[in-house]
């Protein structure tokens, strides 16, 4: 007859069972819920808050406080009063927003050269990196990778399960009456081992309940990821169809004023300060900023993802006039125009439009040799600026909608609970080869489920870096060719040489003064 003692190891029905047990699975459940990113203090988007339908005032407590003026450099020929005035924000004590939500820190902790870090970035042309990591495909190279992949993601939650399984397997073989090799199957007649297996008929229903599920997941959220990328390669596409048609647009009898000169410049400076204004106001930890050589120009008291409003600042904007990106009249002009920073993207939208309107009334653009107006070319300009407003929306929409809270929550608590019951349900049928499989299991499973989060966060705010999209290439890219491609373009275009007929240039003028006696 057994021994109390024995008795009470026999069964996990005892407490020192259940105890152990116990123990187990709260261990499990831990390991399975950790994640690298996760332990990175999350910063919900604020992507809203730039979105002019989301007015950061509309409905708070905000109120701005004159603090401090900028006089004009040397050799200005602003007025004395004319400065730039340097707001400071003060939230209401009532007002729970974030920090961000009115686009500038409430007081920045400048670095030496950091402004001319922050300048150097709205202003660079050329791209240092690509816009996204890029892989090769030898399968050796992609072997050898570790940031960014579900390796890296789900690292941590393979090794905490796989000592689960050790734990499990440790246990059955101490409490059960059988015993057996270290890799061979334990005996099915144990009674430990029978009601492991039951465990493993209902863990076997939800294994093709949660491949499907995550599955889907992981193809909505790569949509996700896809969706923003073209959207602000799609922005990029707008304000060079904007340049481009204004270079066309120059009236060949002006093409060589000083007006027509002034009018194309300042309307590709414009548009070019516009997406970078957008960008800086993005949250965002892939900015070349927060994650490039300059990290050390950081703010010192300001979040990675702040360091882009951190241009938009009075301090910025004295930066971005210095070196001619903006005129100390409109930087002035922003700080008036009692419009949060966030703003300033769309104010300068509509000025491009007010100068193109002006330069087409005064027929800079849009008319030929006849004097005959182009108006589908005023109607091109203008649709586009519409389609570039259009798609600045449509990414804080992106954002605002991205995955709804219940199918996420679902997608985790399916794999958590699968990764949890893993090493206790695959254990009946493999013995201690369910600890590598419950490894192998934890990575495939929890890395998709990582691998999806890094889609639903392509500017790495939430502590994904692997899959960001590379905001400063972005404005490398379009600062060439918005202030470059199409103004070199225009101008180095050799003449026609195509001879009109005499008859020909009679008879279009003849045709010109009925319309304009019709008109």
């Amino acid at each position: 007859m057994s021994s109390p003692k024995r008795m009470y190891l026999r069964y996990p029905s005892t407490a020192l069972g259940y105890r152990f047990l116990a123990a187990c699975l709260l261990f499990a459940i831990r390991a399975s819920s950790f994640s690298l990113p996760s332990r990175i203090p999350p910063y919900r988007y604020s992507i809203p808050t730039t979105h002019p339908q989301h007015h950061p005032q509309s409905g708070r407590n905000y109120h701005w406080q004159l603090h401090s003026s900028l006089p004009p450099p040397n050799g200005s020929t602003l007025p004395p009063n004319g400065s730039i005035t340097n707001f400071r924000r003060q939230r209401n004590n009532n007002n729970n927003g974030t920090p961000y939500s009115a686009g500038q820190p409430s007081s920045p902790g400048w670095k030496q050269g950091q402004l001319e870090t922050l300048v150097s970035w709205a202003v660079s042309d050329k791209a240092n990196r690509p816009v996204m990591r890029e892989y090769e495909p030898d399968a050796l190279w992609l072997w050898s990778q570790w940031r960014g992949t579900v390796l890296s993601l789900a690292f941590v939650p393979v090794v905490l399960n796989m000592l689960v399984g050790i734990g499990v397997d440790r246990f059955v073989h101490s409490v059960s009456e059988s015993s057996w090799p270290l890799l061979a199957i334990p005996p099915s007649e144990d009674p430990v081992i029978q009601q492991l297996a039951g465990l493993n008929a209902v863990w076997d229903y939800q294994v093709t309940l949660t491949t499907f599920i995550l599955t889907f997941f992981t193809a909505e959220a790569y949509k996700h990821w896809r969706s923003v990328y073209f959207t602000t390669r799609a922005i990029q596409g707008r304000i060079n169809d904007i340049c481009m048609l204004v270079t066309m647009g120059v009236n060949k009898e002006y093409a060589n004023s000083e007006a027509s000169q002034e009018l194309v410049a300042r309307v590709t400076r414009l548009i070019r300060k516009s997406h970078s204004f957008f960008w800086a106001a993005t949250p965002t930890v892939s900015d070349g900023l927060a994650d490039g050589k300059d990290k050390h120009h950081a703010p010192q008291n300001v979040e990675e993802h702040e360091f882009g409003p951190m241009l938009l600042t009075p301090e910025g904007l004295r930066g971005l006039a210095n070196v001619g990106e903006l005129t100390h009249e409109e930087a002035d002009a922003l700080l008036e125009s009692g419009l949060p920073p966030t703003q300033y993207t769309y104010v300068l939208m509509e000025w491009v439009g007010l100068y193109i309107m002006e330069g087409l009334d005064l027929e800079l653009l849009g008319h030929g040799s006849s004097g005959k107006p182009n108006n589908g070319l005023e109607e091109n300009i203008l649709r586009q600026l519409t389609m570039l407003r259009g798609e600045y929306f449509n990414l804080g929409d992106l954002y605002s909608g991205r995955m709804p809270l219940a199918y996420v929550h679902l997608v985790q608590v399916l794999v958590d609970s699968l990764l949890v019951l893993a090493p206790f349900s695959l254990y009946s049928g493999m013995g201690s080869l369910s600890i590598p499989l419950t490894g192998l299991l934890t990575l495939f499973y929890k890395g998709l489920l990582e691998l999806s989060k890094s889609f639903l966060d392509p500017f790495g705010v939430e502590g994904y870096p692997g899959q960001n999209i590379r905001v400063d290439v972005l404005v490398s890219e379009l600062n060439f060719g918005a202030a470059s491609r199409w103004v070199v373009a225009a101008k180095s275009c050799p003449p026609s040489n195509i001879s009109v007929p005499q008859n020909d240039k009679r008879r279009r003028a003849v045709n010109g003064q009925n319309m304009a006696g019709h008109e």
